[in-house]
């Protein structure tokens, strides 16, 4: 079975403008009269998509977030009927992330904080996927408090999610509190030191602060991990360059640092 989160990252991807896959329905031509038609003549036809009723909750829910690339108003008004009829938590969670497919950040952002706050809706492991989430949708609707708020919850009941670790340091960053967000992704590193991600955001939050040694060598990891990240190939790019003009200009990084947030 699928996690809350794997769903979460392919929803998103639907909502982006990439083609997405339908059945290819095949026309069968009519035979012409005394024409008869071989078993060998007939194309394939791809299988009918099963029924809404027939689906099990799992596979309704796939469909419904399926939908939100079409339709995203049309899959929260069907996301609401099925909740009606006894949907639970994946038809809220699918009509929260057709609020987002339509624009409402903030609506989905709230509806899926409050799913992370109800002890019987799940384990806790699924409940800090919707605590992620909504903190993930509060930063898209340029809320880096709220998004804090959300990730603090999470981090109460999983205490080792690097997601939501990952997710607060990018909160704490947008407050410019980079010494923060450099605490949260040495945890996270601490929990994966492996973390291509938390690596590439630990290096630029090291550079905000003047730690360039610190943040090259971040960058130098995270490339080691994947060649072709570009977004490390950037960060250590910039920090190159600032290490650069410190040498020149005689300052320290520290001291470029402070004039640059001046």
């Amino acid at each position: 079975m699928k996690t809350y989160r794997s769903i979460f990252c392919f929803a998103l991807a639907a909502l982006s403008p990439l083609v997405m896959g339908t059945y290819a329905f095949a026309q069968v031509a009519p035979a012409q009269s005394g024409q008869v038609l071989d078993y060998d003549d007939i194309p394939d036809v791809a299988p009918a998509a099963p029924a809404i009723e027939d689906m099990d909750f799992d596979q309704r829910h796939e469909a419904c977030l399926e939908s939100i690339n079409d339709d995203p108003e049309t899959a929260f008004e069907d996301a609401m009927i099925w909740q009606s009829r006894g949907g639970g938590r994946r038809a809220r969670h699918c009509a929260a992330l057709a609020l987002f497919g339509a624009g409402e950040t903030r609506m989905a952002a709230a509806q899926l904080e409050q799913m992370g706050s109800e002890s019987r809706i799940g384990p806790s492991a699924m409940r800090a996927e919707f605590y992620a989430q909504a903190a993930d949708f509060w930063l898209v609707g340029q809320d880096p408090r709220a998004a804090c708020r959300a990730a603090n919850s999470g981090l109460e009941i999983a205490k080792s999610d690097t997601d939501l670790r990952i997710i607060r340091a990018r909160a704490y960053a947008k407050l410019g509190r980079w010494d923060y967000a450099e605490i949260d992704l040495t945890s996270t590193l601490a929990y994966d030191p492996v973390n291509v991600q938390a690596l590439i955001y630990r290096a630029d939050a090291r550079r905000r602060q003047g730690k360039l040694s610190e943040g090259l060598a971040d960058a130098e990891r995270a490339l080691a991990l994947d060649e072709l990240s570009v977004e490390a190939a950037v960060v250590r790019g910039d920090i190159r360059e600032e290490m650069r003009l410190a040498k020149v200009e005689g300052e320290t990084p520290i001291q470029r640092s402070q004039l640059a947030t001046e």
